[in-house]
């Protein structure tokens, strides 16, 4: 069990702060070692790592107003304690006077990153163990594959029947190896955005926290962290059945052949509130909920070079697309694209202009012939 004690002790740990801060420094494999030999520990690693790039100035999961007063606090606090030594001590050494209000304040933002980390730990461990609990059960019927997404960027995930999916930073996700039976099931913690390729007979479910959702072909987005008060569901194109794992009729809405339960359209979301424990419909009307670029994107090309469209996917999506570019440097397409997966869109457009692609090392490689 991780104590508070061992999360300051992290967090002042000058070998820990090196390889926070360098990635690339020689403490890396002792920690990795370190994170490897108990589950908690990546946790506790993961909140640490965090708390001490959000003094750097880079984001971490708490609203800027929340920590800009904390650290003000913080600050004006240090100012007071550095009033009350300056009258009882003499000091004998000259020190700069940034350096002391530091060390004041350091240590009472300590004190911050601990109550936050406690705040999130549990949320966290209730979240990670319903997943694990996912998991393991799917695990005794087929072999799974699982895909963390711990970068900055987004992380695009192949799927076996041709769906994709873009994993959110700080998500995770497990799918089956393969879609060998009558469901197409994956796991998700966190956030990713799915298109879904279409198979009536063989529809796909996403077990995310508390929901459930199914769908038999279509784009949507879910948001499904631990720390949130609500677990979200937003539709971009199709049909999409939302369910709660404690509804009593969850085992007839999973198998019923038909979409049931709450339907969803496009720009209708399924809003979860945890603490009422009450799951209802919506309309998308605040467009901040729609962060990927993905979610509003339309495919429409008319006589359109290839490196623009190349370069339209790459943004639309978050991916890299590697190709010869003089080599293509001829070739456009006219065409309109739907809500296709992006893999479907990739062959479409490979097809047309003679080319073929595979995906290696997080990227899409396309090798295509010149065009007329």
């Amino acid at each position: 069990m991780i104590t508070n004690k061992e999360f300051q002790e992290l967090l002042e740990n000058p070998s820990f702060r090196t390889w926070v801060f360098d990635r690339n420094s020689q403490d890396g494999a002792y920690w990795t070692s370190w994170i490897a030999a108990d589950i908690d520990r990546k946790e506790l690693v993961e909140h640490a790592r965090d708390f001490l790039l959000s003094i750097q100035g880079e984001v971490v999961d708490l609203e800027d107003q929340y920590i800009d007063s904390q650290i003000q606090k913080a600050l004006t606090e240090a100012k007071k304690q550095e009033h009350l030594l300056e009258e009882v001590v003499e000091i004998s050494e000259v020190v700069p006077l940034w350096t002391r209000y530091w060390a004041v304040a350091a240590s009472i933002i300590v004190l911050i990153g601990v109550s936050w980390f406690l705040l999130n730990k549990n949320e966290a461990k209730q979240e990670y163990a319903l997943y694990q609990k996912h998991t393991s059960d799917a695990k005794a019927n087929n072999e799974l594959v699982e895909v963390i997404n711990d970068g900055k960027k987004s992380k695009l995930v192949q799927l076996p029947d041709g769906s994709s999916i873009i994993l959110q930073k700080d998500s995770r996700l497990s799918y089956q190896k393969a879609f060998n039976g009558t469901k197409r099931e994956v796991y998700l913690i966190g956030e990713a955005f799915f298109e879904v390729a279409k198979n009536p007979e063989r529809p796909f479910f996403v077990y995310a926290n508390e929901l459930i959702t199914k769908v038999l072909g279509t784009s949507f987005t879910i948001k499904a962290f631990g720390k949130d008060k609500d677990i979200r569901v937003i539709v971009k194109t199709g049909k999409v059945s939302v369910f709660t794992q404690h509804d009593e009729s969850a085992s007839q809405l999973k198998n019923n052949r038909e979409l049931t339960g709450m339907v969803l359209t496009a720009n209708q979301q399924a809003i979860y509130q945890r603490q009422e424990i009450r799951l209802v419909k919506a309309i998308v009307d605040n467009p901040v909920i729609l962060t990927l670029p993905i979610e509003n994107q339309k495919f429409e090309f008319n006589a359109t070079p290839i490196s623009e469209v190349f370069s339209i996917l790459e943004k639309s999506y978050g991916v890299d697309i590697v190709y010869d570019e003089e080599v293509m440097s001829k070739c456009s397409i006219t065409a309109k694209l739907g809500d296709e997966p992006l893999f479907e869109k990739l062959k479409w457009i490979c097809s047309i202009t003679e080319a073929s692609y595979e995906v290696s090392d997080g990227q899409i490689i396309i090798s295509g012939k010149p065009c007329k």
